[in-house]
């Protein structure tokens, strides 16, 4: 199985990033911080969603804080390979809020996640489904892949300096052996469940006896019920009887209310047609007093008219209508029209002077003042412009010639370094004629390649002479080769001669190694000088340049502005004379329409004096007209009032018959005998009711007792049944504990059996792979009890402490135990080849010096040899990022805190 590519959209630190994995080796590095642990985290949470949280990857994470901070969802797409078919999953993440719009979690999108592969009919969806699929295609679980493959950044030190109860319970969930603990821990809580099942049913069982023992037999129940039945029966007849008297009584009182009724209903009949006939009365005396009113209206009517006509009379006779025809009403109407038109005609010629010629006139003075002042302003901007711009040409050109000093001082600053950095180069052996690109981007990472090589080669040197040294001196002092233990005369050496020409060897070592570090100091000095001058050259002189064109273009630029300015000062010059002329023909104008309109008002004060005689002629006219219309119309209502009358009458002599005949029918009744036998009635039936419920309680009573009886028979019989289970439960949890026993004393013998087996592959596989990584002969091997206590075997069999080691050695042990586990998970699953998951080292690197991160290529190395199709390691030291087959290059942006994969053609320089 391999990675193939991983997406991430607003994932953390990430916004919409992709990252392409090769087979074999890949390192993902950049400085802390930058988003490195984040890719882990989508490749586990790609495989296994909400897992993350929950399976060991990080205990203190939440899923909310997957999601970038600036998205409300976001998104992982995963692409791995197994058995040569590829597969997809989606899983998308939503943050959820609360009701104060605060974040409170997060949680999977709907729909998602989603997996999908040519080898399968169809896309699944679900975290179930895909959660089956993807650990049926991968071959484990979310535990399994934390703890075979996935070896966290602080795993590898844990470990060694955990105690050995600790260390025990680490190696045993890496191995598998905590899942036995399990299953043995199950099955002891299964047997004393049974117990206590067989306790419970056995405690359950005597309660029912005893219950069973103080509840009557069923015989006795049942002959007790049958009595209760007969006095049931007669209790049912009594109260058939009861209920058929109290029918009759009640037919009768029911009778008796019917007559009862009818007399509240003739009352009610008599007062409702008195109050008619009040009203009736009432209405008879309003219409007789609206007739009287008028009569009185229509003499006033009269009397209005006489002297409404003589006043019309004295206006026809006026001085402004004594030659006008205002004979009758149409003629005065007639004249009023021709009037009030020419009052029309003479009051729209003023306004028309005056709010048309004059106001136009007044307009256009103010938009010709307007226009003089615009221009005068204008005028007044553009000699501004003129200075402004000729003080910016002043300007511009004091910055060009500065501007020019600055970019001669920096060519002459950058031919020095030049020639600086050509003398650097021939000291370092570099090529003297290439240019400044070519150095930095090849020839001083090639020099840094070769340093680093030769100064490891040395160290490995210095490494085995100090161990020859060791030995050398054991041989001079005690005569005795400390590997073989043969004589100096067996060898055929002269020890002191041995220990001269070691230390001749290890000196001049330790000095070329001096001298290597010292042109590893000096490379960088040469490589930072390098830096410089290329940003001198890209940067300051570039910027110096593009100073000096910029100056120069805003020279320029004044003198247009001088220019166009100053043409625009002469036309403005022209508009000012031609306004001013404009100015005095509009004033003139003014004055010829101010004399039209006293003209226009005279004639309008003449023509509103004949309107209004006019007027007051037509308005008499109407009044005249109006009164006579209204005597007509109380002439209708005094005849509309009497006919009212007449009926009003009518109807009160009808209202007066029918309360006769209503008293008449009443007389009839007598209320008080009807009552007073209802009253009887009432008697009888509350006696014979009293003796129906006597009778009821009696027979509710007996209904009691059989219901009782036959829950207490009932009771007996499920005592019975219940007795007859708990002694089939107390058997059943009886074999069950046994079983359970059974099962747990097999399953200690199959983990003990494991844990043998385990062991001894654990021993070999770590010992195979220290004896990789460690090319010293301090140790000869390691050694893992059953109690997963560790030692390192010295040469003379002596069990050290690993603590005791050095913090390489110690590292090294880690790591080797890490690799053994790795490979029996992988036999244990029985998976090899291309089915074998990535190994995954997340910062191995935390507690190794520089001479030991050498060693750990060589494990990871060796780990590729085992036919795995992937490794991934998660590191930002430079010698893992150099020898490493691929690397991954990750970025974060300070001012936006967003990382993202460097692509090779983006990055600066160097791997």
């Amino acid at each position: 199985m391999h990675f193939k590519s991983l997406t991430l959209e607003d994932i953390r630190s990430y916004d919409d990033e992709t990252v392409e994995f090769s087979g074999g080796e890949n390192l993902i590095f950049g400085p802390n911080g930058a988003g490195k642990s984040t890719i882990l985290q989508g490749l586990f949470g790609g495989l296994f969603q909400t897992n993350i949280t929950r399976k060991k990857v990080n205990s203190d994470f939440n899923l909310d804080e997957l999601v970038r901070k600036q998205a409300d969802s976001g998104r992982i797409e995963l692409t791995f390979v197994v058995g040569g078919e590829e597969y997809t999953v989606e899983w998308g993440i939503e943050k959820t809020y609360d009701d104060e719009g605060e974040v409170d979690g997060a949680k999977t999108k709907s729909g998602y996640p989603k997996l999908s592969s040519p080898a399968m009919e169809e896309t699944i969806s679900g975290f179930r489904a895909v959660q089956s699929d993807i650990q049926e295609i991968v071959g484990m679980d979310a535990i399994s892949f934390v703890n075979s493959v996935y070896v966290q950044q602080g795993d590898i030190t844990r470990l060694i300096h955990a105690d050995t109860e600790t260390r025990r319970g680490i190696l045993d969930g890496l191995l598998g052996l905590d899942r036995m603990d399990e299953l043995i821990e199950r099955a002891d809580e299964v047997r004393l469940e049974y117990g206590r099942a067989e306790r419970h049913a056995k405690t359950r069982r005597e309660e029912t006896q005893n219950r069973l023992d103080d509840l009557p037999l069923i015989d006795d129940l049942n002959e007790r019920i049958g009595k209760l039945q007969e006095e049931k029966s007669e209790l049912d007849d009594q109260i058939e009887d009861f209920d058929d008297k109290l029918d009759r009584l009640k037919d009768r009182k029911e009778e008796n209310e019917d007559q009862l009724e009818r007399i509240e209903e003739l009352e009610a009949e008599i007062e409702e047609i008195e109050e008619k006939l009040d009203e009736a009365r009432d209405n008879r005396d309003e219409y007789e007093d609206d007739l009287n009113e008028e009569k009185s209206t229509k003499a006033e009517l009269e009397s209005e008219l006489d002297g409404v006509e003589e006043s019309l009379a004295d206006a026809r006779e006026a001085e402004a209508v004594e030659d006008i025809d205002l004979s009758d009403s149409d003629a005065a109407e007639k004249e009023f029209r021709r009037a009030r038109e020419e009052s029309e005609n003479a009051r729209s010629k003023v306004q028309s002077i005056e709010q048309g010629e004059i106001s136009g006139i007044e307009n256009d003075l103010d938009y010709v003042e307007r226009d003089i002042r615009s221009v005068a302003a204008n005028i007044r901007e553009s000699w501004s412009s003129i200075k402004e711009a000729q003080a910016e040409k002043e300007e511009a050109e004091k910055e060009r010639v500065e501007a020019k000093e600055r970019v001669d001082a920096l060519e002459e600053e950058l031919t020095e370094r030049r020639s600086e950095i050509k003398n650097l180069a021939s000291e370092l052996g570099l090529p003297t004629d290439e240019s400044l690109d070519s150095l930095a981007d090849t020839h001083v990472s090639e020099k840094r390649k070769e340093l680093n090589e030769r100064r490891e080669e040395v160290r490995q040197t210095i490494g085995q002479l100090e161990t020859l040294e060791k030995q050398v001196d054991q041989l001079a002092e005690s005569g005795r080769c400390p590997v073989c233990r043969a004589t100096e005369e067996a060898h055929d050496i002269d020890a002191e001669s041995v220990v001269e020409e070691h230390r001749t060897e290890l000196q001049d070592a330790r000095d070329e190694l001096d001298a290597l570090d010292e042109a590893k100091g000096s490379l960088e000095e040469f490589e930072t000088e390098l830096n410089e001058a290329r940003d001198l050259r890209d940067n300051e002189l570039e910027n110096a340049r593009q100073a000096v064109e910029d100056y120069e273009s805003e020279v320029a630029e004044a003198e247009g502005d001088i220019e166009e300015a100053q043409e625009e000062l002469r036309v403005q010059s022209g508009d000012l004379e031609d306004k001013k002329t404009d100015r005095e023909q509009k004033e003139a104008d003014l004055r010829d329409a101010k004399e039209r309109l006293g003209e226009a008002e005279e004639s309008v004060d003449g023509a509103e004096e004949v309107e209004e005689a006019i007027a007051t002629v037509v308005e008499l006219f109407e009044k005249v007209s109006d009164l006579r219309d209204d005597i007509q119309r109380c002439d209708e209502n005094i005849e509309n009032f009497s006919k009212l009358l007449k009926q009003a009458e009518d109807h009160v002599d009808e209202l007066e018959e029918g309360k006769e005949e209503f008293e008449d029918e009443l007389g009839d009744l007598d209320v008080e005998e009807l009552r007073e036998e209802i009253s009887e009635i009432d008697e009888f039936i509350s006696e014979f009711k009293s003796k129906l419920d006597d009778a009821e309680d009696q027979l509710d009573e007996v209904k009691e007792q059989i219901v009782e009886h036959r829950q207490t028979k009932k009771q007996v019989r499920e005592e019975k049944e219940r007795k007859s289970m708990l002694d089939e439960q107390v058997l059943w949890a009886a074999e069950h504990v046994e079983e359970a026993e059974e099962l747990q004393d097999a399953y200690k013998t199959v983990r003990g059996k494991l844990r043998k087996r385990n062991l001894a592959k654990l021993n070999k596989y770590t010992n195979e792979m220290f004896a990789e990584l460690y090319q010293s002969q301090s140790y000869r091997g390691v050694q893992i009890d059953k109690k997963y206590n560790i030692h390192l075997v010295t040469p003379d069999n002596e069990l050290l402490e690993p603590e005791l080691s050095s913090g390489g050695e110690s590292t090294i042990l880690n790591l080797a135990l890490r690799a053994g586990v790795y490979r029996i998970i992988a036999e244990r699953e029985g998976v090899a080849g291309a089915a074998l998951p990535p190994f995954i080292l997340d910062e191995p690197t935390t507690f190794l010096d520089e001479d030991h991160v050498g060693e750990l290529q060589t494990m990871i190395s060796t780990i590729s040899d085992w036919d795995v199709p992937q490794v991934l390691v998660v590191s930002h030291d430079e010698h893992l990022i150099e020898n490493s087959d691929r690397t991954i290059q990750v970025e974060k942006d300070p001012s936006t805190e967003t990382s993202k994969i460097v692509r090779p053609d983006e990055a600066s320089g160097g791997a």
